[in-house]
């Protein structure tokens, strides 16, 4: 059986930013047929190196080699040339003149694969893509002749996707074979034996330093004389005692050695654990959080929501799902309107989170904004920022000079840590890098307050929710 054929190489890869190395990598290879899933934190360089790799920005040092053409799938959403009718049916565009950024999405996606080349390169391509959309997007990616290279945060779509995935940490490229779900068991495994290793080390560390002691207090009592013996016997033995003495004190400086030269292990670094369980007081007694009751929601005479009736359950969490445009964000804006056919318990203190709608201090820091409206400590605001995978350095930035994907993990991070038991969330998931987005899931497993969120991302809704509804053609339909 033949070889796939090699399609791109780079070779000792660096590229700075300001007085920080973003990227130094040893070597790299793309092989015809890979569908590999470029993962790391927002900030990594991921879209960086794709832009390096594509030829459409140059690396301080280092070589790619091309063997052939790229076509591309920008985050931006700027198109890579003309896109062919068969695409633009397959994406279900629409003839407009100002598109959505779905259309955009989507236009971008129908493009790239016009081009037909070996290669693909895909920057976060299901943003702003509905569900029917990314399933429709797998379909066209698991068909495509050729090799593909995408950052997503969308773990599903990897998993459904990829037969590889390359993680960027620190500047440095690792690869693991299979998707997803394979990387997460391979760091799982590798975190039980960093672990493993390290209580090894402790336990080995503590019994040498334990018997050091032991043998510097054997030699230190060999110069004493023992207690019954006299002063002449005592000079009788006294030279045999410190030839014993030195021997002992050897041993001592033997195991001092022994524990200066142990390799040293690092204690794995691991989130740190919070409670975000509301107490008694803060809780709503009353059986529904919100309700929904006949509700119908015209734009320009087109029926978006149709006598539409919703129970929001009290301490359950609830997700809507469905596609751009069914009337998902229109039902959050009349619940939050609280119009005549909304009714909301006087119990329920709302936190609403929507894309756009920060409500961020531009002047402040990102550990100032969280603090300033919490209900929580300090301590508690930045262990949900480190959650979400904010570090010091990260808590320290001002807003005004935050990417969007930290502007999102701030002002999600402020909602958490509020005075709230009733949260609502639309889309909270664009933006993120996938270990935000495992860390947002276990923040809200862990939360007991009442849950309204929408998402299209499928890994969150099978985890998190209690109850999925679907809304299409301004009805809503319970799935779960």
């Amino acid at each position: 059986m033949a070889e796939n054929k090699i399609l791109l190489t780079g070779v000792k890869l660096e590229k700075e930013y300001g007085d920080r190395q973003l990227l130094n990598i040893g070597r790299l290879e793309i092989l015809d047929g890979a569908r590999i899933g470029l993962i790391g934190r927002n900030g990594a360089g991921k879209s960086t190196l794709l832009k390096i790799l594509s030829g459409e920005l140059e690396a301080e040092k280092g070589v790619v080699k091309r063997n052939c053409g790229i076509a591309v799938i920008a985050q931006t959403g700027e198109t890579d040339g003309e896109a062919d009718g068969r695409y633009i049916s397959q994406m279900q565009l629409r003839d407009s003149a100002v598109k959505s950024g779905g259309e955009r999405t989507r236009l971008a996606i129908a493009a790239a694969f016009s081009k037909h080349e070996p290669l693909l390169f895909a920057d976060e391509p299901t943003t702003n893509l509905d569900l029917v959309g990314i399933e429709r997007l797998e379909r066209m990616m698991s068909g495509y002749r050729g090799a593909i290279v995408l950052v997503s945060h969308d773990r599903e779509f990897l998993d459904n996707v990829c037969n590889q995935i390359w993680e960027l940490e620190d500047g440095k490229l690792r690869i693991f074979p299979g998707n997803y779900s394979d990387f997460l068991e391979q760091k799982r495994r590798e975190r039980t034996h960093e672990e493993f290793e390290y209580e090894q080390y402790r336990k080995e560390k503590r019994r040498i330093e334990r018997n050091i002691i032991q043998v510097k207090e054997e030699a230190r009592q060999m110069g004493k004389p023992p207690r019954r013996m006299g002063q002449s016997e005592w000079k009788l033995y006294k030279d045999t005692a410190s030839i014993q003495q030195g021997h002992v004190q050897s041993r001592a400086k033997a195991m001092d050695s022994r524990l200066q030269h142990l390799e040293k292990k690092e204690k794995p670094k691991e989130l740190p654990r919070i409670s975000m369980k509301l107490s008694e007081t803060d809780k709503i007694r009353a059986r529904n959080a919100a309700r929904i009751e006949h509700l119908s929601v015209f734009y320009d005479g087109f029926p978006v929501l149709s006598d539409v009736s919703l129970d929001i359950p009290t301490g359950k969490r609830v997700f809507l799902t469905g596609a751009n445009g069914a009337g998902k964000s229109t039902l959050i804006r009349v619940l939050m309107e609280r119009g005549e056919h909304v009714s909301i318990t006087s119990e329920a203190k709302i936190g609403y989170f929507s894309q756009g709608q920060e409500n961020l201090r531009e002047d402040k820091t990102v550990l100032e904004n969280v603090v300033e409206t919490a209900k929580a400590p300090a301590h508690i605001c930045r262990a949900v920022l480190k959650n979400l995978y904010m570090d010091e350095g990260d808590i320290g930035k001002r807003v005004s000079v935050l990417s969007g994907g930290e502007r999102v993990k701030t002002a999600l991070a402020k909602l958490l840590v509020s005075d709230v038991n009733f949260l609502i969330l639309d889309e909270p998931a664009n933006h993120m890098d996938v270990y935000t987005m495992e860390g947002l899931e276990k923040l809200l497993s862990d939360y007991d307050g009442t849950l309204l969120a929408v998402s299209h991302d499928r890994k969150m809704v099978e985890k998190l929710a209690d109850e999925i509804y679907e809304v299409a053609d301004g009805m809503i339909w319970k799935q779960k």
